[in-house]
């Protein structure tokens, strides 16, 4: 007898009843296939591990991070080197919960928090590294450092790793960075028949407007620069804020050759400087010009989206940095011809810039990828060794250039294809800087914010801020000396302690020295300039009519002599 055929219908429905039960008998097989997989994958109990969180995504960093710690398992068998990296856009609160938990790993990336609660971490959670930094790094015997302490292989001295606040060196930088122009040389040549841009400004400036001209084949006109307020930073840094520089000699009330903006703000106060100085007027000028350069709601966008248009050839120029040189690199292999360049800078006999130029800008080599060692670490001598020997001649170099990156100590090579990165260090600084005090910092931006979008005029602006700046930043300064008084204070009983130990004779008294004499040199010319700052702030007129200094020819003849003179023989530059 004939079986009846089972109905399709009835055949689906049974298939739909069992399937919650097989998806749910697959995902409970994978389950334990990757709890396996993890286990097997997991350093043994007799293995020391060394955990590195980081937030650098791009190409290269945790493949170089990876053959590096691969290299250091070898010199060191029963080490394990394990890398955590961690998106920039959550890194901040990330580190915070990890530190204050207790759960961070040995050596974190020191950054992406406000500073006042990063000299908390510094205080609080993490070692410092002073101890490592008078003496030879063991993994560069054999090369010309072998017998220099280690903070003179570094290309800038280790000295932006000294935190003043904490009196100690708290992080050790593995790279050097600088930002650049970006361009679409394609693009560039179909557009306006050049092979490469204008580098003097005017001659730039001219080019951008043929650029503008130019309509794409949908009928919309191709931008100059993909935008953002990131990306509009980065101009500003290197194209605008040198030309303020010429401020400086007006508000150096210490005579020291930099610029803070506490001197900033005594300047105003006292009026030696306003808004109408020739400085501030050719920056913002150069600010209302490269606003213009970019598409309309530039500045509501985000980094990722300001890029699109370049990534997409709607747009020539982008301002990025090395870290992105990779990203960028492959965005335009098989699409189109990549070039990079330094920003653009006028001419001395420019009519507007040309009294307010005096030089490009000065590229300060703070170093990247600063990495701090926890103090709730099982092995910090361990951690310790592994920043040593990352930033080792060889290694640094071999780190640097799986990265194409540049390294940070001297005499490790840099690939040609990056020399256009090598940072500059002869030029010129920013003299402005209004975020000074909260409220002040906050009124300064909306203010700021409504001029960059043309919403407010220059005119309107510096006198709104000026008004904000003088009443509100009184106060606040006030508060500042204060706490500035207390800090003194607390260093004093820091050098007495220090005193102590040294005359102990104890076995770190020589680190004692070493720290009782850069602290006292730092306390001594800190007192002299708080005390000039409470004279001029509690007088100001006494400051109005002072004259601090000018430079001859023959003076600024001579210092760049200096400037350009090789270090005398024998000793590292």
């Amino acid at each position: 007898m004939a079986r009846r055929p089972v109905p399709m219908k009835k055949v689906l429905g049974q298939v739909i009843a069992r399937f919650p039960w097989v998806v749910i008998s697959a995902v409970f097989l994978w389950s334990v296939f990757s709890i396996v997989l993890r286990k097997e994958s997991e350093p043994s109990p007799e293995e020391t591990v060394i955990r590195l969180a980081h937030w650098q995504l791009e190409p290269g960093v945790r493949e170089g991070f990876t053959e590096i710690g691969a290299e250091y398992e070898k010199l060191h068998p029963g080490v394990k080197i394990i890398q955590q990296a961690i998106p920039e856009s959550t890194y901040g609160q990330w580190l915070s919960t990890q530190l204050m938990g207790g759960t961070a790993p040995d050596i974190v990336e020191v950054g992406m928090v406000d500073y006042s609660l990063l000299l908390v971490f510094y205080s609080r959670y993490l070692l410092p590294l002073s101890p490592y930094i008078t003496r030879p790094n063991p993994y560069n015997t054999g090369t010309e450092w072998e017998d220099a302490p280690l903070y003179r292989t570094f290309k800038n001295g280790m000295i932006h790793s000294f935190i003043p606040e904490i009196q100690e060196y708290m992080v050790m930088p593995l790279a050097m960075g600088s930002v650049r122009l970006f361009y679409n040389k394609t693009l560039l040549t179909e557009l306006t028949g050049l092979n490469a841009p204008p580098t003097e400004y005017r001659a730039f400036m001219e080019m951008i407007q043929v650029i503008q001209s130019k309509k794409m084949p949908n009928g919309q006109p191709y931008a100059a620069f993909s935008g953002s307020r990131y990306h509009f930073s980065r101009l500003e840094d290197s194209m605008a804020n040198p030309l303020s520089y010429g401020a400086i000699r007006k508000i150096d009330f210490n005579r020291d050759g930099r610029f803070s903006n506490n001197e900033m703000f005594l300047g105003f106060l006292c009026g030696k400087i306003d808004f109408s100085d020739p400085s501030y007027l050719a920056r913002f000028q150069m600010v209302e010009d490269l606003t213009k350069m970019f598409q309309p709601g530039w500045a509501g966008l985000s980094r990722d989206e300001g890029f699109f248009s370049f990534a997409q050839q709607r747009a020539v120029f982008t301002a990025a940095g090395i870290y992105e040189n990779s990203a960028i690199q492959s965005q335009a292999c098989g699409k189109f011809e990549l070039g990079i360049m330094d920003f653009p800078v006028p001419n001395p006999e420019d009519p507007v810039f040309g009294r307010a130029f005096e030089g490009r800008r000065y590229e300060k080599p703070e170093g990247n990828m600063p990495m701090g060692i926890v103090r709730t670490s099982r092995h910090p001598d361990v951690a310790a060794d592994f920043l040593l020997f990352l930033a080792s001649q060889k290694q640094n170099e071999k780190f640097n250039a799986l990265l194409k990156w540049i390294p940070i100590v001297k005499g490790a090579k840099i690939a040609p294809s990056l020399q256009v990165f090598e940072p500059n260090v002869k030029g010129v600084t920013s003299a402005f800087d209004p975020n000074a005090f909260g409220n002040s910092s906050v009124r300064w931006n909306q203010l700021y914010s409504l001029f960059l979008i043309h919403q407010i005029p220059y005119a309107d602006m510096s006198r709104e801020f000026t008004k904000f700046y003088l009443n509100d930043g009184r106060e606040n300064f006030r508060k500042t000396l204060q706490n500035r008084r207390r800090s003194h204070s607390q260093n004093e009983v820091l050098l007495a302690v220090l005193r102590k130990t040294i005359l102990s004779g104890a076995e770190d008294s020589a680190t004692a020295g070493n720290k009782y004499r850069t602290i006292l040199r730092r306390q001594i010319a800190d007192e002299q300039n708080l005390l000039l700052q409470e004279q001029i702030f509690a007088n100001p007129t006494s400051a109005k009519e002072e004259t601090l200094y000018k430079y001859t020819p023959e003076a600024l003849k001579n210092a760049r002599q200096r400037l350009d003179s090789p270090a005398p023989a024998g000793r590292p530059e």
